[in-house]
């Protein structure tokens, strides 16, 4: 019988040699070793349970744990390396060797074989620029695909950032163009409609156009209001705004004597739209009023007091003629009370703000004395007014609206501007900008309520001069955003809006140079974001308020009417409606463009460069030829026509349909740009000869011959050698398929030669002769180019080449 170890191994072998056993032949194997063992009486059998070998485990893995020092690692390290199937001992064997081996300086031994070593070095120095050139292209197009997706992603944050029409009171950093500002089919809605309102609109900017293109000066405002009947509340906006000064520079708005000139408007706009309340109060209580007697302001005033108080005094007559702008009237009510004093001198003088000092002291006096501090109401009011103190004072039992305490701040900045001397304490001295700094910054928006009433509030920044924040105010509301957008180009052709300094900012933005509060408004962005609803379904009305941005330059100093144009053409693809066409003949027919003043080529050379950027060279092509920039459209049909040159492709017969259309169109372009464009669509001859069938190898051969490309003679190789050097990279790059069509129309003319006849057998050995001939020139001048070709072109013209040697 087989002992225990050789019956152990016996038993091993075969399970080795078994790969795959079911579960019953592995319990029957199990079963016979049993059987086989028990007869071996040498060894004691031993019975141990599960746990009992558990926990012998156990034991023996405590005593190696025991036994562990510092070197557990490298036995970890062996274990996993020899389940691996590596030799440990003789490895570590090698690395002591290794460790104990010392490098010795090796003595240099002379170069016997010259050629062997410059081709050595020769190779090493190709490899390595190869390497080089493959690392830079590497990194190059690393760096451009970042690049790219900058870019997209600054165009798309522009977008989203456009999309936010609230002004944003942190200033952020968006360097791509106001293109709208990238390039998704959401940005432009081809679906909207414009309102009735925003037809009218667009109606007078384009006759505005009109007019400044012709050199005409246009009252926008008036148009506004002429063609536009039904205002609302925008119609006291275009009130105000039909008194604005007309400047040639924003920044002389700041002078002082123009901001003076602005308060006085505001006050005489304020005062008649007081007196216009004072007759509709009064012709709503006619009864009440008692209106009798000769017409006039201090009659007015009379039975606004009867309405208003049930009584008349002369103080409040004084307060409420002076309230509608007749200080005459004032004056006469004073007289018929039989008062005398300064306030008469006062109130003769008042219509220029002029009045003497001593007798404005004297009114000061009189008011610090005891007036500040009598029952009537209306004489504390008229002393403040007129003696120009106590401007602190709300005088809220009077002053009950926003029109009435405006009226009352500017004309306490008028009567602190008077000239001469004035011993006035600061505190009953106010400017302009302490009052736009109080409307706007102390009171604000919530004071006003600006979300419901947002002509409330925008009305007392226009009246206080702060025109650019009246804009965005109502600039935020849907409803109301066209008024914001025309009030703004209309202040913007009188000259009185102070524009960002660049088109990526916000709505509102500050600047160093103007005093505070003032705030810069965004036009660009306001413009873009106005006409993106309908940009698309009507673009000549988008070009309309594009137009009003010529002049305005972005960062890059690019105008940004041509910037807005070439976004819309882009998103819009309306290139013959916007920019014109060119018939067969190619004359330029007009596009939407070609009204303004403006240059024309450099607007569609950008939308041009655009488009080719994003690979669209067809729309590219087109472009540029309606640019007459015919070098560009020579550039990228090679460019393509060198990238497609197999006939049976769909895209290279749509080039070269694009390509022959223009052929004749082109006869100012570059005349090398030209020659290789010629040459090129004799290589599509060529290829469609060569995809023909066997019929019209021979003619496609001629054509290779006539074009001088490949040679086929022996005494013409180093002349097209010579020649290729002068080739364009495009053209460079179909010489490997070209040397591959013509072995090949060789090796089929030379297969067709060896099957003819034997009656012809003379000839046809002459002729497959010829065919051999010009087989090994083709394959010499491959040989003999200066241009690394792809690996396998070498190695199909051998394959061709080979049939036709002896």
């Amino acid at each position: 019988p087989l002992c225990l170890a050789e019956t152990s191994q016996h038993y091993f072998i075969q399970s080795n040699l078994r790969m795959s056993v079911s579960f019953a032949e592995l319990l029957q194997s199990a079963e016979q070793l049993n059987a086989d063992t028990a007869n071996v009486t040498a060894l004691p059998r031993v019975h141990r349970n599960l746990g009992q070998i558990a926990e012998a485990g156990e034991r023996l893995w405590m005593k190696t744990a025991a036994m562990a020092t510092d070197d557990s690692a490298d036995v970890k390290a062996s274990i996993l390396l020899g389940s691996r199937g590596f030799d440990v001992p003789s490895m570590s064997q090698k690395m002591e060797t290794l460790k104990s081996t010392t490098i010795e300086p090796t003595e240099v031994s002379p170069v016997t074989d010259i050629q062997g070593f410059l081709k050595g070095e020769r190779e090493q120095a190709l490899l390595g620029a190869i390497i080089e050139s493959k690392s830079s292209t590497m990194k190059s197009a690393s760096l451009r695909h970042s690049q790219a997706l900058q870019h997209l992603w600054e165009e798309e944050k522009e977008r989203v950032l456009s999309a936010l029409l609230g002004s944003t009171r942190t200033d952020f950093h968006v360097p791509v163009d106001i293109q709208p500002l990238s390039v998704n089919s959401t940005y432009w809605s081809k679906d909207s409609v414009m309102t009735q309102d925003e037809i009218s609109f667009s109606e007078v900017i384009s006759r505005r156009n009109d007019a400044v293109i012709a050199g005409r000066r246009y009252p926008l405002i008036d148009e506004f209001m002429n063609t536009i009947h039904e205002f609302g509340e925008s119609k006291a906006i275009l009130e105000v705004l039909a008194n604005s000064s007309c400047f040639d520079d924003p920044a002389l708005r700041f002078k002082h004597s123009n901001t003076l000139d602005l308060v006085k408007k505001s006050v005489e706009y304020l005062e008649r739209g007081f007196q216009q309340f004072v007759q509709t109060t009064i012709s709503g209580h006619l009864e009440q009023a008692e209106l009798g007697g000769i017409p006039g302001i201090m009659e007015l005033a009379s039975s606004y007091l009867s309405v208003r108080t049930q009584e008349s005094t002369v103080w409040g007559l004084v307060y409420v003629c002076l309230r509608c702008g007749s200080p005459a009237a004032a004056l006469q009510a004073l007289q018929d009370d039989g008062y005398e004093g300064e306030i008469e001198l006062i109130l003769e003088n008042w219509s220029n703000i002029s009045a003497p000092s001593a007798a404005r002291d004297k009114v000061r006096q009189l008011y610090y004395g005891g007036v500040n501090s009598c029952n009537d109401p209306y004489k504390r009011l008229v002393f403040s007014i007129l003696g120009g103190c106590d401007i602190e004072r709300r005088h809220g039992d009077i002053l009950t609206t926003v029109q009435d305490y405006i009226w009352l701040k500017l004309v306490h900045v008028l009567t602190s501007s008077s000239t001469g001397k004035d011993f006035r304490s600061n505190k009953d001295k106010v400017t302009l900008f302490e009052v736009q700094e109080h409307v706007l910054q102390e009171y604000g928006e919530n004071h006003f309520n600006s979300l419901q009433s947002p002509y409330l509030y925008a009305l007392v920044l226009l009246l206080t001069g702060l025109y650019e924040s009246a804009i965005e105010v109502l600039y935020r509301g849907e409803e109301i955003r066209a008024n914001a957008i025309h009030m703004a180009l209309a202040l913007h052709s009188n000259g009185m809006i102070n524009l960002s300094v660049t088109p990526h900012q916000p709505i509102l933005s500050e600047c160093e140079d103007d005093p505070a509060p003032h705030k810069r408004l965004n036009l660009c962005r306001i413009v873009i974001g106005y006409t993106r609803k309908f940009a698309c379904s009507n673009p000549s009305s988008a070009l309309n308020y594009y137009y009003i941005l010529h002049g305005i330059q972005n960062e890059d100093g690019e105008d940004m009417f041509a910037v807005c144009i070439s976004e819309l053409i882009q998103e819009s693809k309306e290139y013959q409606t916007l920019l014109g066409t060119l018939d067969s003949s190619g004359r330029k027919t007009k596009g939407a463009i070609d009204r303004y003043n403006v240059n024309h080529s450099l607007i569609i050379s950008t939308v041009a460069e655009a488009s080719e950027k994003r690979g669209c060279w067809e729309e590219a092509v087109t472009l540029y030829e309606l640019a007459h920039n015919y070098d560009k459209v020579l550039e990228i049909l090679n460019e393509e026509l060198s990238q497609k040159l197999m006939p049976n492709d769909k895209a290279h017969e749509h080039i070269h349909e694009i390509a022959s259309g223009v052929e004749t169109r082109l006869q100012h372009a570059n005349a090398n740009l030209r020659k290789q464009f010629l040459l090129l669509l004799d290589l599509y001859q060529f290829h469609a000869l060569y995809h023909s069938g066997n019929e019209k190898l021979e003619e496609a051969l001629d054509v290779i011959n006539r074009l001088q490309i490949i040679p086929l003679q022996q005494e013409t190789i180093n002349h097209r050698v010579n020649a290729f050097k002068s080739f364009s990279d495009e053209l460079r790059r179909c010489i490997p398929d070209l040397l591959i069509m013509v072995m090949s129309i060789l090796n089929k003319l030379y297969k067709n030669a060896s099957k003819a006849g034997s009656n012809l057998y003379g000839a046809q050995n002459k002729h497959s002769q010829k065919i051999r001939d010009q087989a090994k020139v083709v394959m010499r001048f491959a040989g003999m180019l200066p241009y690394s070709m792809p690996g396998d072109t070498h190695a199909q013209l051998s394959m061709l080449d080979a049939p036709m040697r002896y």
